[in-house]
């Protein structure tokens, strides 16, 4: 679990816009278009059964990866964790994901919940498998990970009364 409290604002809103723009188009300006087609990113509240069982069948649909942060409910700034569902031939891979970031400045990639796998993205938002990190080097590189979504998350919406981004949530009752 992490706090993704960022100063009173919605960080399941803020979570949806900042995420794929740190994969995907990290040196753009934070309201730079994404590429359609690419990466869905939802922030779920509620189970996460109902969650996996929803975005799965649109990762299968849409044929485009999906990550889903999970939050308990839509007061709670607590994330219990990142799901990763991507298309595979065989149906959808399903997992547990991290934001990771080797050193500073370095591109964010997103490694398995168990260190094993790590998964980073084009410019065009598809997906690819790398070479995970050292196992020894996942629990700092995790940690700079979040800190640097959390910083882009509270980017997202400084100096703003209202949520001025493109965005969208799920609420599973």
């Amino acid at each position: 679990m992490i706090d993704l409290y960022i100063g009173g604002a919605c960080p399941g809103r803020a979570l949806t816009y900042a995420f794929p723009r740190a994969l995907i188009c990290p040196s753009a300006p934070l309201d730079a278009p994404l590429p359609a087609g690419g990466l869905g990113v939802v922030a779920s509240c509620g189970s996460m059964e109902d969650t996996v069982t929803m975005i799965s069948r649109v990762a299968a649909q849409t044929g485009r990866p999906w990550l889903a942060g999970q939050f308990s409910n839509r007061f709670t700034s607590i994330c219990s964790g990142i799901l990763l569902v991507r298309p595979v031939p065989a149906g959808v891979e399903i997992m547990m994901v991290h934001p990771f970031v080797q050193k500073r400045n370095a591109s964010m990639i997103l490694i398995s919940a168990c260190a094993t796998r790590a998964f980073a993205f084009d410019a065009h938002g598809q997906i690819m498998d790398v070479p995970p990190p050292k196992r020894s080097k996942a629990s700092a590189g995790a940690d700079r990970g979040w800190t640097e979504l959390k910083r882009l998350m509270k980017a997202s919406v400084q100096g703003h009364s209202f949520w001025p981004r493109e965005s969208w949530e799920m609420h599973v009752a």
